[in-house]
Order: structure tokens, then sequence, then C-alpha cells
């Protein structure tokens, strides 16, 4: 344990000394949203996937838009340390493999990984790119999970083909045999008290999973669905970092440094969490609203 907390007193003045030397922040964590399309709809997503409508939903980004995206972040931060290729289920986009690729080449990104539900396989092209050192891959089991929509999980296929293919793998699902899942918080607009959001925040997982969606860079997955679904504070419209119409590097990277020195984000006053219920099925469906 002294040893671990050493080696992150050494890793932090580290950055602090890159930052003062680059005057540019590093991305912990960067979740990309290639799509908030999904092949499941599990009834207590953690993005809250089942409940966009079709006016809401993202549909699968182009390689272009992509690469955009990421060049404007990446001139205005030091660097990426995890950048994710998220949804809704990004296998749906058609250009994902070039987008993969790009991103390894770039040395400002560290380490990509992918999550995805397996209930499409990877193209070969795809899987070319995934064999890079840099890349790992989240794999979901919803294998005991009955779908609704003719669709089936190829958990075990996928598994075999990253084994194969000596692509690396995160299945933490596999490993706790039968994962359960839980309630996500109410969402509804409100002022919390400063002090227990400020507590809340120092807890939640969703601290370390910004997002970039459709351009704009948000807290957290909650954020995404109450950026696009509901309506938003004059707090959170000033806390949101828009990349596309940020095209100014100075600018902008005051913008991203402003936005992780927040003590909270203004999201969190929607996040209630005092409902939740522990212990439910994996993955349980729900009809399609679209």
């Amino acid at each position: 344990m002294k040893k671990f907390k050493y080696g992150e007193v050494i890793y932090n003045n580290y950055m602090k000394f890159r930052f003062f030397i680059t005057k540019k922040p590093a991305m912990p964590i960067l979740e990309y949203v290639v799509t908030t399309k999904c092949t499941m709809n599990c009834k207590h997503c953690n993005t809250f996937i089942p409940y966009f409508t079709n006016q809401t939903h993202v549909k699968p980004v182009g390689f272009e838009e992509f690469k955009n995206d990421l060049d404007t972040i990446l001139k205005s931060v030091d660097f990426i340390m995890f950048l994710g290729f998220v949804g809704g289920e990004p296998l749906l986009a058609k250009d994902l493999h070039k987008m993969l690729a790009y991103a390894l080449k770039q040395k400002k990104v560290r380490h990509v990984f992918l999550a995805t539900n397996c209930t499409l396989l990877p193209s070969k092209e795809l899987l070319e790119v995934m064999k890079n050192k840099k890349f790992a891959v989240q794999i979901s089991d919803y294998r005991n999970v009955k779908l609704k929509n003719n669709m089936t999980v190829k958990y075990d296929e996928f598994k075999r083909m990253c084994i194969k293919n000596d692509i690396r793998m995160s299945n933490f699902q596999e490993k706790r045999e039968a994962m359960n899942w839980q309630t996500m918080p109410d969402l509804y607009k409100d002022r919390q008290n400063a002090i227990y959001i400020q507590n809340q925040y120092d807890k939640c997982w969703g601290r370390y999973c910004n997002m970039l969606c459709d351009g704009i860079l948000t807290q957290c997955t909650l954020s995404v669905y109450i950026n696009r679904n509901m309506e938003i504070t004059p707090q959170i419209q000033n806390e949101l970092v828009d990349i596309r119409k940020n095209k100014n590097t100075k600018e902008l990277t005051k913008k991203i440094i402003n936005f992780y020195s927040r003590p909270y984000s203004e999201f969190c006053h929607y996040c209630h969490c005092d409902k939740i219920e522990y212990g439910l099925p994996c993955g349980e469906q729900v009809e399609d609203r679209n």
C-alpha cells in the first residue's frame, strides 16, 4: 500500500510538471460516443439508451466526423490516457475500423478501448486493427439474456476470435459469474445541497467517465442522456464544451482546463441516488419505443 501511495505521489508530481511545461491538460479517460443506437434495450442501461427518441438519438458517426473531433481535441490537450469507443453499440458504425486505426496512430492517445455487447461480430478489417498492442476490447456477457429483436448474443464466438487473434480483452462479468445489476438514479431537474453534491461526486464512477458526444464534452454517461433529452439549466449550458464551435486551440484548452477544475458537475443536480435497487437480473429487456 505504501509503495502504491508513493508511486501515486510521483505520478501526480510528474503530471503537475507536465502541465507546467505544456500548459495543456491531460485527459484521463475520454469516451467517444459512436452512436446511441443499440442492438439491445436494457431496462437499467447505464446510458439510458432505450429512453432516447428518434429525434434525440445519435446516428452512427462517420470517419471524417470522428477524425475532425479527435484532431480538434488533441491540439488542445497534452494527451489522452484512455480513449474509448462506446455506444449504444459501436459495431453499428460502418467506419469503426477506420476510426480505431486512426486513433491508434496518434502519439497523444496512449490506450484505446472498445465496449461491445457481443451481438455483432467484428469484420476482418476491424479484427486486424484490434490486434494493435495499444488496444483492448471490453466484452459484456449477456448469454443468459433473451433479446426481443431476433438478435443473438455471440459472446463465446467473439471471445474465441479475440483469443485466436491475440487481441487483449476484458470480460469482468464472466470472472464474477452472474453479475447483478442495479436501477439507475432518478433524473430530474433540482438544486440539491452543494456540499452533498460534492460528496456524491467524489464517490461517483461517473467522475472518471467523461464523454464526447456529437461534438459536446460532458461529464458522464448520464449527462449525454440529460443533455439530449431533458431541459437543461443555464449552469449546465455554461459547463458544456462544444469542440466544434471552439476551433481556437488556446480558447478550447482554457475551456477544457475549466471543465476539469470544477468541484463537481452541474449535471449532478439532476442525479438522485436515494432509491437505487440492487441485485437485479443482468440485461433485462424492454420493448423498443421507436
